[in-house]
């Protein structure tokens, strides 16, 4: 029989697990919540969320006034997050701290005229 061998790194990323961890708990807290788009990229994990209660909505049009919207990994736009605002959301953010940061440095760049 062959031997298998699991890397030390296999499993998700820390901003993956984070948004999940974000999601469970919403999930706990209020039974249900949505996420804006698929939370992460793994059908697997999102088919199990939605079996606790995830709802995926396409667009900040979809949310409703109280609702509880999680922003996925991804992150998104600030005029997305405005707009969910608008909407009356409770919005909490699971964007990956680390894609948090890129999306900064790039609007930074943006602002200063590059591309």
């Amino acid at each position: 029989m062959k031997e298998l061998i699991v890397a030390k790194s296999a499993g998700f990323c820390f901003g993956v697990s984070r948004s999940i961890d974000m999601a469970e708990k919403l999930l706990e807290l209020h039974g249900e919540c949505s996420s804006l788009g698929h939370l992460i990229h793994n059908e697997d994990v999102v088919s199990s969320l939605e079996g606790k209660g995830l709802k995926v909505i396409s667009s900040a049009d979809e949310a409703k006034s109280g609702e509880n919207v999680i922003i996925r990994a991804h992150g998104v736009s600030p005029l997305v997050c405005k707009a969910l605002e608008e909407k009356g959301a409770v919005v909490s953010d699971a964007t990956c701290p680390n894609v948090k940061a890129i999306h900064t440095i790039v609007s930074r760049a943006k602002n200063e005229g590059r591309f």
